[in-house]
């Protein structure tokens, strides 16, 4: 009975140590997936502006600690899109025109949910409707790293934003 119960907080412990992608509002996890190198993010979303579409392709990083960036997808140049040729490569498919080759490193995002941006996140295989799930206005971060590191981050953020 000894072994079995070292066999299982071995297990445990070797679990809260791998890596997971989580998504965190004030109140709660949107998504808590196990994370991998080169594991596909995307944000779709319509722009504030203009009122088109634009998806942003993003993939954990290599050392499965943060997001790069690796094309951005739009329909109408906006404020904030990216269009420089130093930025990745530009070019124009049917309607749309593409960025790619950007990465551009980030070790945490925070996204807030507008008015009218329709915004959808989509983890690996799996896709989360954000006016669905979290209120209007309310802030969403993105953020890797063990499993406990994710729980004991949770808590001081609900705290910090929730008095």
């Amino acid at each position: 009975m000894i072994s079995l119960s070292i066999i299982l907080v071995i297990i445990f412990i070797y679990v809260c140590q791998l890596p997971f992608i989580f998504g965190q509002t004030s109140t709660g996890f949107i998504f808590i997936k196990k994370a991998y190198a080169g594991m596909p993010i995307t944000l779709s979303y319509r722009h504030s502006v203009m009122k088109t579409p634009v998806q942003e392709n993003l993939y954990i990083n290599d050392t499965v600690d943060g997001l790069s960036l690796k094309s951005t997808r739009y329909q109408s140049f906006g404020v904030g899109l990216p269009f420089l040729a130093s930025e990745g490569h530009f070019h124009q498919e049917g309607t749309w025109f593409v960025l790619d080759n950007m990465h551009r490193e980030y070790p945490t995002l925070s996204l807030r949910n507008g008015v009218s941006n329709n915004g959808v996140i989509q983890v690996d295989e799996e896709s989360y409707d954000l006016p669905g799930l979290m209120p209007l206005g309310t802030e969403l971060y993105i953020y890797i790293c063990p499993l406990y590191q994710g729980i004991i981050k949770a808590k001081s953020f609900r705290r910090g934003n929730n008095g």
